[in-house]
C-alpha cells in the first residue's frame, strides 16, 4: 500500500487549483467603505444645476444612497411630474412635494436632490433649514438650457428669458436656506462632488466610522 508521500500524481485530474494573481487588485479593496451621515443633505438650485448628478456622485464616493425627490414622487404617484401639473395643477404638486420632503427629512439621513421650486413654500424652507445641511448649486439660465436634453419635461422652464426671471426671483430663497453655495459653471460633476464631500467632512456631517 502506498502512503501519501509515495502516491503517484494523477495527471488527468480536473480539480481546479486556486491561483491568486498578485498583479490584480482585490475588487473589494476598491469599494469605498460606507461613511456615516449625521443629518440629511439637501441639494437645491434651479433645474439643470446638476443636483441629481452631483448628489449621486457624492453617494458613490461615500458608499451610501441618494434620493431624487421628483423621481421619488413620480414613482409613488405612478405618473411623471408634468402629468401631475397638467392633471392636478401646481398647487396640488407643491402640497405633495412638501409632504414628501417632510417624510424624507424625518427618515434615515441621506443625500436628497430637490426640485427647482422646492424653496417656494415657506414650509419647505423651514424643513430644509431645520432638518439638514443645504448645498445650493448655482447655474445660469443659458447653461441650464444647454444641459437639459428635453425642456418639454420641465413644465416651469419655459424659454431662457423666462428662466432668467425665475432664477432671479428664487435667488434670495435659495440663499436663505443655503449652508454653502457652489457655482457650477464650467465645472464637472466629479469636481463638484469632491468639493461637496470635503465640505461635509469639514463640517462634521460626514465621517468614516472606525
Amino acid at each position: 500500500m502506498m502512503d501519501a508521500m509515495s502516491q503517484p500524481h494523477d495527471v488527468a485530474s480536473t480539480e481546479a487549483v486556486p491561483v491568486f494573481d498578485f498583479r490584480k487588485k482585490d475588487a473589494s479593496a476598491l469599494t469605498p467603505r460606507p461613511m456615516h451621515l449625521e443629518r440629511p443633505v439637501f441639494f437645491v438650485g434651479f433645474m439643470g444645476a446638476g443636483k441629481t448628478s452631483v448628489s449621486r456622485k457624492v453617494a458613490r464616493l461615500a458608499g451610501m444612497s441618494s434620493i431624487d425627490l421628483d423621481s421619488y414622487i413620480e414613482r409613488r404617484s405612478d405618473k411623471p411630474i408634468k402629468d401631475i401639473f397638467a392633471e392636478s395643477g401646481e398647487e396640488s404638486f407643491r402640497a405633495l412635494e412638501t409632504a414628501t420632503l417632510r417624510e424624507l427629512a424625518q427618515g434615515e439621513p441621506t443625500l436628497i436632490s430637490c426640485g427647482g421650486g422646492i424653496v417656494l413654500a415657506p414650509a419647505n424652507r423651514d424643513i430644509l433649514k431645520t432638518s439638514g445641511f443645504v448645498v445650493y448649486l448655482q447655474v445660469t439660465a443659458d447653461e441650464a438650457a444647454s444641459r437639459i436634453s428635453d425642456i418639454s419635461t420641465r413644465p416651469l422652464f419655459g424659454n431662457p428669458e423666462q428662466a432668467r426671471r425665475t432664477i432671479a426671483e428664487r435667488l434670495p430663497l435659495y440663499e436663505e436656506v443655503a449652508d454653502v453655495c457652489l457655482d457650477t459653471s464650467r465645472r464637472s460633476t466629479g469636481s463638484l462632488a469632491h468639493e461637496v464631500l470635503d465640505i461635509l467632512k469639514q463640517e462634521g456631517i460626514l465621517w468614516q466610522p472606525e
